[in-house]
């Protein structure tokens, strides 16, 4: 026989079923993005213009024109950093060698945080699935605990009404 409140019962249950799948996943996507989203959030909080130099080209098997572009810069504090990115053009450019100079963004607060001026829009889509996936979460758990309270309530309704009509 048909009950409509086992059904809302049922519905809310599968609700937060739903909800905690959906936050898994969009916390694995924001996860697999923390690197460029960390990143990209240091360099425009506080990112400071610097010029490093590059210190080593390494190879990449099979593909000829991209190299690992490895640099070292100092920071205000005269403290050195050394880094490295991807560079897919650099087998073509003649500017591209070791010794040479290149522009970059540190940190200033996180000095493990640099890339290169150039690159640093590229890492914005990270940002923002790594926020958008966090503050999405953190929705989808709020209305979770919200529906786990209705869930309770309805409990308590429940046994008060059996315990009232016995």
């Amino acid at each position: 026989m048909f009950n409509p409140r086992e059904a809302e019962l049922d519905h809310l249950y599968n609700r937060v079923v739903l909800l905690t799948i959906a936050c898994c996943v969009l916390l694995a996507f924001a996860a697999m993005a923390r690197n460029e989203g960390f990143t990209y959030a240091a360099l425009q909080w506080n990112g400071d213009q610097v010029t490093g130099t590059v210190t080593q080209l390494e190879e990449i098997p099979r593909n000829r024109l991209a190299k690992i572009v490895h640099y070292r810069y100092v920071d205000q504090d005269n403290r050195p950093h050394e880094g490295q990115y991807l560079d897919t053009g650099c087998g073509e450019r003649e500017n591209c060698g070791v010794d040479e100079d290149v522009t970059l963004i540190h940190s200033r607060w996180f000095p493990d945080y640099s890339a290169v001026a150039a690159n640093v829009h590229s890492y914005r889509p990270g940002f923002y699935i790594m926020s958008g996936g966090v503050l999405i979460s953190l929705l989808f758990f709020g209305i979770s605990f919200w529906t786990l309270g209705r869930i309770s309530a309805m409990k308590r309704d429940d046994a008060q009404h059996l315990h009232t009509k016995y």
